[in-house]
């Protein structure tokens, strides 16, 4: 018997140690969340074609709806679904005229300071015109701008603009400016910077600066009553062949959120490889 309550004791006396000086964050995990471009005040829109929540029909996409404000894409022709890495993405097809569109939109960017980064694969250019993306001004004074390919058999790259100089005359280097570095296929990660503040356009292709517009940027881009176009120029009539992955407009200039724009869809989209080795985001997500 007096073993018995002795056996108790220690185990007893044990088991308060145990509880006594057992660390209060054993089993808790402090992990800081990821950046996501929710994350920003300065976010307008977002289309992301991984989020199938946002894809309305299957295996054509009629529409897809901004994770921000009300702006869906409606299709014109019928584009598909498609799989980029595992994830899902909308394919174009140039010779079915297949592209997307808001209707007549008020963005509610007043500043002209504009963001626009996403993910395309770049299959075929036919047209020097073949855009990636196009905003149209619906105001009359056309004060919009295009990133489109710049070339009639290859996308080199190019900004095609109108009325964007000194008082709504067209830029001094001429509507349409070229990038370095091209030609550019296959998966591409896009970035734009329309810096009113300094009167800058600055372009980025996987994550390198590949075109700079130094002050003549001196009348903003118009969208409070705009058309956004993605895989069509301003026009509606010059689609681009391929695949879209996912675009973000922010009512910004910062170039440090377009750097870190680029790091999300990079390593979501596992497109880590395009980007240069100096890139801030090469090797981790923002």
């Amino acid at each position: 018997m007096f073993r018995l309550l002795l056996i108790l004791l220690i185990t007893s006396h044990y088991s308060i140690l145990a509880q006594t000086y057992l660390p209060p964050f054993i089993g808790v995990h402090d992990k800081k969340s990821d950046w996501t471009p929710s994350d920003e005040s300065s976010l307008t829109a977002w289309w992301d074609a991984s989020d199938v929540s946002t894809l309305s029909g299957n295996p054509t996409v009629s529409q897809i709806t901004s994770k921000k404000g009300t702006f869906p894409l409606a299709s014109t022709g019928t584009p598909t679904r498609a799989t980029i890495n595992s994830l899902t993405a909308i394919n174009f097809i140039r010779t079915s005229n297949e592209k997307m569109q808001t209707s007549d939109s008020n963005f509610g960017i007043t500043d002209g300071n504009i963001i626009i980064v996403g993910a395309v694969v770049i299959d075929g250019v036919s047209h020097v015109k073949d855009a990636i993306w196009s905003i149209l001004d619906n105001n009359g004074s056309n004060n919009d701008i295009h990133l489109r390919a710049g070339n009639d058999s290859q996308f080199n790259g190019a900004f095609e603009t109108e009325g964007l100089g000194s008082s709504g005359n067209n830029l001094s280097g001429g509507t349409t400016q070229t990038f370095s570095g091209g030609p550019f296929s296959g998966n591409t990660i896009h970035a734009t910077i329309i810096d009113a503040d300094n009167n800058d356009i600055y372009g980025n292709m996987n994550g390198t600066e590949r075109i700079e517009i130094s002050n003549e940027y001196l009348t903003n881009v118009d969208m409070s009553n705009a058309t956004f176009l993605i895989h069509s120029n301003r026009s509606g009539n010059r689609e681009l062949d391929g695949k879209f992955m996912e675009l973000m407009i922010f009512n910004s200039n910062d170039i440090n959120l377009a750097i870190k724009a680029e790091g999300y869809i990079a390593h979501k989209w596992g497109l880590t490889g395009l980007l240069p080795n100096g890139h801030l985001y090469k090797n981790s997500a923002p």
